[in-house]
């Protein structure tokens, strides 16, 4: 048995360890769950709201998929894979037919090879396949090349419409039979990808420039990383809403007030994006106090608003 002075002392060391270790030990933080608006759907993640629209519409907006999941979509039939691919079960990963029973595994559960691929081989020759025939885990398929598309007969190749795809074309997109042409409209120009448009610099003095409203004023940069400048008058106040109007060199902007009635509608000419001049406020019967966002039609004048309080525009 030891001493009582040396027991005590090994409690005390032992309590200093145990002190040592909380002291060091890491500290988790759980960022708390965010509350989404009625009109907005809740993520897994419980972090990131996203509008309720796009809830099993066949493209995953939220990070952790949750919106396309099957407990959410249970009767979602979009298909999320082109002609010519495979849907690796139970996953959203599609892999060209090519790659079945090539001997690699793509899929993740490796549903792509497997002793089907011996065993069916011999059903495709009775498919009577246009292009050609593949075994899978439901039996033996036929595919087609990258510009066409198995046909209804499910045996023979039909054109495939590439436009029918989003994101094919970054603006305009015309098919045609066994391949499609990509082209832009006026003011832009067709990239080497020869899919997407870049705008012209008309007139090329005048450079593209990002016009930025914050709680206080209106800034303006280039877009080539040049100096950030403000350019709003002194009177600029909360600026929450602004658009800008290309064709009459106008910048318009929600001006809050302390109050509802003191809430207003401001333009300002902009020559050349270099500052204010010709400042002037438009009477409108609308409450602009809960405004978040605006937008200026240019080719009508009409302005848009979007009030998140009343839920409207």
């Amino acid at each position: 048995m030891l001493p009582h002075r040396v027991e005590v002392g090994l409690w005390l060391l032992l309590l200093g360890i145990l002190h040592m270790l909380i002291g060091i030990a890491p500290v988790f933080t759980l960022e708390a769950p965010k509350t989404c608006s009625p009109k907005q759907f809740a993520c897994k993640d419980q972090i990131t709201c996203i509008s309720k629209g796009w809830r099993c519409d066949g493209e995953k907006d939220c990070s952790d998929g949750s919106d396309e999941s099957p407990d959410i979509c249970p009767n979602s039939k979009v298909s999320r894979c082109h002609p010519n691919e495979y849907n690796c079960l139970g996953t959203e990963l599609c892999i060209p037919m090519t790659k079945l029973c090539n001997g690699e595994r793509d899929c993740i559960d490796g549903a792509d090879e497997g002793p089907h691929c011996r065993e069916l081989l011999a059903n495709c020759s009775s498919m009577g396949c246009q292009y050609h025939c593949v075994p899978t885990l439901d039996g033996p398929v036929c595919y087609c090349n990258s510009s066409s598309q198995v046909a209804e007969d499910g045996k023979s190749c039909k054109d495939f419409d590439e436009c029918s795809i989003y994101g094919t074309c970054s603006q305009t997109c015309t098919n045609h039979d066994g391949s499609y042409k990509c082209s832009c409209v006026e003011g832009y120009l067709l990239q080497p990808d020869h899919k997407s448009c870049k705008a012209k610099n008309e007139p090329v003095e005048r450079p593209p420039i990002l016009l930025i409203a914050n709680s206080q004023n209106i800034m303006a940069t280039y877009l080539n990383g040049g100096p950030v400048s403000n350019i709003s008058p002194t009177s600029t106040k909360q600026t929450t809403a602004m658009d800008f109007n290309y064709i009459e060199d106008t910048v318009c902007w929600v001006h809050v007030g302390d109050s509802s009635p003191q809430t207003v509608l401001k333009c300002a000419k902009i020559p050349n994006l270099k500052g204010f001049i010709e400042e002037w406020t438009i009477n409108i019967s609308l409450n602009l106090h809960y405004v978040e966002q605006m937008a200026i039609d240019w080719l009508t004048g009409n302005f848009y608003f979007v009030d998140d309080i009343d839920d409207r525009i």
